[in-house]
């Protein structure tokens, strides 16, 4: 939601820069003048809407979902089980990707090395966005199965997860990185449920159906719940790891939303949550954006409307996201800062400092 607010203004920014340049003056320092951090914004959008054209567009979600609907169940368990492998692998590479990218962007721009990262984030979005338009795909098939056996059997994956972790040696370091791959699990479930649910609404489902779906996501939802609940509970018995290590990840995770310890390294407030939860945000983006041009065009099947009307609404969406986001990031960033400020640990290091200042 932000990111559309910084491609504008990088690209004002970029327009003045080549007019000053054009008239050949010097350019003048300031807030005004074009950075390089700006051409990273720039790059970004570009990767955006190049994955969401040339990649995710030509594929047919109707042709798809029936090919995923006529499929066996053993070659559906492989190939739900395929994808959540490569997205966790992905997960964990694209944030690598991108912090070098920034880097050579803004320390390297002339380099050959800018291309290479610029290939490798392109590649590694399309990959991403890909498995994960699959796994909108499987889960669209599961919601509108009349059998419901491919819901059971992507319940079934999750206590299956159960088994492939908790007779494993951790430490506090790992069960940090399970429980932070945790939270971004929940979040693109919720947001699969949510495009899903919209995409059957613009195809003309009524009330009875709603209703049928929303108890299925919440089947879906305490399913997630519990496996994750009974995963971590063997982790930390087996281990011999106290339960009091989750509100130090807490104390973590708001250390990084408020940015107490990331001054002046991180491009925005949120860049450090981001990247330590590994939180994949170009593919959601794409992903997203494909299955609502996808509702969008079965919503206005019968009648077209006009353009402006499509400017107006679209802009509506994303000012009420930016609303939304916004709301969340004041509410998020008062409650890290009241948490960080009960911690002993923050109260002793405010005492030490204010006895060096006086």
């Amino acid at each position: 939601t932000i990111l559309p607010i910084r491609f504008v203004w990088s690209c004002l920014l970029l327009a003045r820069f080549m007019a000053i340049r054009m008239v050949k003056k010097p350019v003048p320092d300031g807030p005004f003048r074009f950075h390089r951090r700006h051409s990273y914004q720039l790059i970004q959008v570009s990767i955006i809407y190049l994955i969401y054209k040339y990649v995710l567009m030509p594929i047919s979600i109707g042709k798809f979902y029936h090919w995923i609907r006529g499929q066996a169940m053993i070659k559906l368990y492989v190939l739900i089980a395929m994808v959540e492998v490569f997205d966790r692998l992905m997960c964990s590479l694209g944030q690598d990707c991108l912090d070098s990218l920034y880097w050579n962007t803004t320390r390297r721009p002339r380099s050959s090395r800018l291309i290479v990262s610029v290939i490798v984030v392109l590649s590694y979005t399309a990959v991403h966005s890909f498995l994960l338009f699959v796994h909108v795909a499987t889960l669209n098939v599961a919601m509108n199965s009349d059998d419901q056996a491919l819901i059971s059997l992507l319940i079934g994956g999750n206590f299956a997860e159960i088994k492939s972790t908790v007779f494993k040696k951790y430490n506090k370091a790992h069960l940090f990185k399970i429980a932070a791959s945790d939270i971004c699990e929940r979040f693109k479930l919720a947001l699969f449920l949510a495009l899903v649910l919209m995409l059957n609404i613009s195809q003309g489902m009524d009330d009875k159906m709603i209703m049928n779906y929303i108890h299925m996501c919440g089947i879906v939802w305490c399913a997630e719940w519990l496996a994750d609940w009974i995963k971590h509970s063997f982790i930390t018995k087996f281990n011999y790891i106290s339960s009091h290590i989750y509100p130090e990840y807490g104390l973590l995770l708001a250390g990084d939303v408020t940015g107490i310890g990331h001054e002046g390294v991180n491009l925005d407030h949120s860049h450090a949550v981001v990247k330590r939860i590994g939180f994949a945000q170009l593919p959601l983006v794409c992903v997203m954006a494909r299955y609502m041009k996808e509702a969008f065009k079965y919503a206005t099947y019968e009648s077209q409307p006009s353009i402006w009307m499509v400017a107006l609404g679209a802009f509506g969406v994303w000012f009420l996201l930016l609303l939304c986001k916004l709301s969340l990031g004041s509410f998020l960033q008062r409650i890290s800062l009241a948490k960080l400020k009960a911690a002993p640990e923050f109260s002793s290091q405010n005492a030490k400092l204010e006895k060096k200042n006086h």
